[in-house]
Order: structure tokens, then C-alpha cells, then sequence
């Protein structure tokens, strides 16, 4: 026997029901306090390996910077408050700029302090280089932004300000991030490095910041 579906004023308080619960379940996740300063402070630097740990650090100016902490996505999506965890990416960096034929890949990761609900400290930082296996595993990220007025070409590095998008910081170069690739594994497809140099930008494009200790090991 067929069974019989709810009728029409049924699901229509089932609906009702649903959607008086719905902002006590988007307040959970967007309204919620949410405060790491006291993580901030004790972070560290991960460890040198080669195993695709999927870590990535450095000192980056005064700061010790490592993928951690939850920014806030509300204002883009949502126009309200949404703490998204921050994650560590490796993929494929492809744009209109680079032949088809050059594998080059993208490594990706921020940092957010936040205190009281606020954000003190929010800094994503990227780095692009050919996967490939040429003049010992150097690569020299060093790509003059301030040249570039179709974005940003292959095999450089950059690091966001999220608190002040003029404080956006480029390698140039003029004196290039230094990149050694350390581990190059395209069966278990993973590569490992250290990196140091410095980026160019900040307010008026004139500042510096250095980049000291970078450690990654990532799988892609």
C-alpha cells in the first residue's frame, strides 16, 4: 500500500519550525566569542622534517609566524562575524601568466591573533616555485611586483595584511627569498625546503620585512 505524503499545512509547520531554529544554529557558529591571544604568544616554530607533515613556519620580522588560529570570514560571506579555521594549502598555481607546461606550485597559509573577539594580528603568507628538479633544488623568488601590472608571476612570495591590505609585502629582485628545496618526492608527492630573504611593500611600498628560519613540509 502506498503511504500517504504529509499534507500541504504539515510541511508548512514543519518549514516554520525549521526556520525559527535556524539563527540560534548560525549564532553557534558566527556569533560565538572567540579569543587565541594567549596561543599567539606561545607560538612556535614547527619542526624541520621531511615526512609531509603539512607544516610551514618562519620568522617573519619580529614575529613568529605559523599557520594558526580562526580569521574571520563573516565579513565577506555573511557581513557578520564567522570564525573559519585557518589551514595550511599546497596545490597547483596556475594563472594566465604561466605556460601550461611549467608545473608550479602554491603553498599557503595565515596566521590570526585575536583577542576579545578582535583581531590584532592577521597575516597570510604564499610562496609559488617550479617543481622542478634544476640547479640543486635553489630557487630564487624574486619576482618585482612592482613590474608586474597583469598580477603576480610564477616563483615568488608574498604576505597579506589582512588589518591593512596597503601593508601587503612582495619579493623583489632586487634581493629574492632564497628557496632550497630539500625533498623532492613526486611518487609519495612531497616536497620540504627552508627558505629566508625579504619582502618589499608596507605603507608607500617603501618598508622591508624580513623573512628568517622558514621551514615547510608539505604533501601536494
Amino acid at each position: 500500500m502506498r503511504k500517504s505524503s504529509p499534507s500541504r499545512p504539515m510541511r508548512l509547520r514543519t518549514l516554520l519550525t525549521y526556520l525559527s531554529l535556524l539563527p540560534l544554529g548560525a549564532c553557534t557558529k558566527s556569533c560565538d566569542d572567540y579569543d587565541n591571544a594567549a596561543e599567539f604568544n606561545r607560538a612556535q616554530l614547527p619542526p624541520y622534517t621531511e615526512t609531509g607533515a603539512h607544516t610551514m613556519g618562519c620568522r617573519l620580522g619580529p614575529q613568529v609566524w605559523t599557520v594558526l588560529g580562526h580569521h574571520d570570514a563573516g565579513r565577506a560571506i555573511i557581513g557578520g562575524t564567522y570564525w573559519e579555521k585557518n589551514e595550511l594549502w599546497a596545490g597547483p598555481f596556475n594563472n594566465f601568466l604561466t605556460p601550461p607546461r611549467v608545473p608550479l606550485l602554491q603553498v599557503m597559509g595565515r596566521m590570526t591573533g585575536v583577542r576579545d573577539s578582535k583581531a590584532f594580528y592577521d597575516m597570510e603568507l604564499n610562496m609559488v616555485f617550479h617543481l622542478t628538479d634544476t640547479l640543486g633544488g635553489l630557487r630564487l623568488l624574486g619576482t618585482d611586483t612592482a613590474r608586474a601590472t597583469t598580477g603576480i608571476q610564477p616563483e615568488a612570495m608574498w604576505a597579506n595584511d589582512y588589518l591593512s591590505f596597503s601593508n601587503d609585502y612582495r619579493s623583489r629582485t632586487r634581493r629574492p627569498v632564497r628557496l632550497q628545496i630539500r625533498r623532492l618526492d613526486r611518487q609519495q608527492r612531497i616536497v620540504s625546503g627552508t627558505f629566508e630573504g625579504w619582502l618589499y611593500g608596507g605603507p608607500g611600498g617603501n618598508d622591508s620585512l624580513e623573512v628568517a628560519d622558514g621551514r615547510f613540509d608539505v604533501k601536494y
